[in-house]
């Protein structure tokens, strides 16, 4: 069998790998990035605050759409408009731009191979893995594995570590429907826990929704699509010749950041905001703090590093996912609760535009506090 040795080994190409690779390449390690499927296109809303640009230093794409507006609605249809402010919402297509990364990451030095990972022959102090390469077995040799290979891992089927806890979305495609905002809405009837969403795409809008009951995640797909018809005046509302796209998303428990010498990102590793379900930054910031600690040599240092830039953040919002999206009663009281001024400038500074800084978040508390005792 032939053999490939290099320092680190990252698979998966989405933005989470893609990001580690070019962080690991950056500081002069040889960096295999291993993608199963090229051509393949997530289904997902594409939405990443603007900052991320800039804080992670993104290529710019043409075809990005940049939303200045969210529209929340309550399960009785109170409508709460937002207007964003000091940064927006980028939304970009993830073909384009997973590729896009991927080019950076081969910028810098990191050799990509189209290929699929099998399973590991050994995870000493040095890992091997069998991967597939045009249909030829070969054997990567690595002193270091990044899993970043998704919400269906196989890498942690491999080390016998249980799935990621996930919900399912279905998502569908209209072409000839438009909007200027990123729309949510909350309901039992279509997203029970969860919300449902629009988001504006170069051609039309992506419409869907989450839920953990999988049988009938089609059927409440269905009565988003008539409820938001129904509020808007639209006739499109028979989903006839829409065709649908099912992902699972994790439920973030923050319990695996590393196995021996493979560090988990991203998906792979459950990391996206509860409450708000926003991952592509987070995967992106998970695969730049765990190519961090590579480069230093100290694995310990990738849940250091994480926690302490995100365990507070992730877990606020556990919280509130718990408390506010029990049933439509306490749904509505969130809805109500982001029409105050102070929690829509205290959401922008912690959510929008991604402060470091703990103060923004000690605001969101004290006002959160406030509610929690209504």
């Amino acid at each position: 069998m032939k053999s490939i040795r290099t320092e680190v080994l990252v698979i998966g190409g989405g933005p989470g790998g893609a990001i580690a690779a070019r962080a690991l390449a950056r500081q002069g390690l040889d960096t295999l990035l291993l993608e199963k499927n090229l051509s393949f296109v997530k289904p997902c809303g594409g939405g990443i605050t603007s900052t991320a640009f800039d804080e992670l230093q993104l290529p710019a794409l043409p075809d990005t759409k940049y939303v200045d507006t969210i529209k929340i609605v309550s399960p009785r249809d109170n409508l709460v408009p937002i207007r964003l402010t000091g940064a927006s919402i980028a939304i970009v297509r993830r073909g384009d731009f997973d590729s896009a990364l991927r080019r950076e990451a081969e910028k810098f030095g990191a050799r990509l191979l189209e290929g699929e990972f099998k399973h590991f022959a050994d995870v000493g102090k040095t890992v091997a893995s069998e991967v597939s390469l045009d249909g030829h077995n070969v054997q990567v040799k690595a002193d270091y594995v990044i899993a970043a290979d998704g919400v269906n891992s196989r890498v942690r089927a491999a080390l016998s570590i249980k799935p990621v806890y996930a919900c399912l979305t279905l998502t569908g495609k209209i072409k000839d429907e438009e909007t200027d905002c990123c729309e949510f809405w909350f309901s039992s009837s279509h997203a029970p826990r969860f919300y449902s969403w629009v988001f504006p795409q170069k051609e039309g809008i992506s419409l869907g929704t989450g839920s953990l009951n999988f049988r009938e995640i089609k059927m409440m797909w269905q009565r988003f699509l008539e409820r938001r018809a129904l509020k808007i005046n639209e006739t499109h509302a028979t989903g006839k010749g829409i065709s649908l796209r099912g992902y699972r998303v994790p439920l973030w428990q923050g319990d695996l950041f590393a196995r021996g010498n493979v560090l988990f990102v991203g998906d792979a590793a459950g990391q996206v905001l509860p409450l708000t379900y926003e991952g592509i930054y987070y995967a992106m910031k998970s695969g730049e703090l765990a190519a961090t600690a590579i480069a230093e040599g100290k694995i310990g240092n990738y849940k250091k590093l994480w926690e302490q830039n995100f365990r507070r953040r992730f877990s606020l919002m556990r919280r509130l996912w718990e408390k506010f999206l029990t049933d439509d009663n306490q749904a509505e009281r969130l809805v109500q609760f982001c029409r105050i001024p102070e929690v829509q400038s205290a959401s922008m500074r912690l959510w929008l535009k991604k402060e470091p800084g703990r103060e923004s978040l000690r605001t969101y508390i004290h006002i959160l506090r406030r509610l929690f005792i209504r």
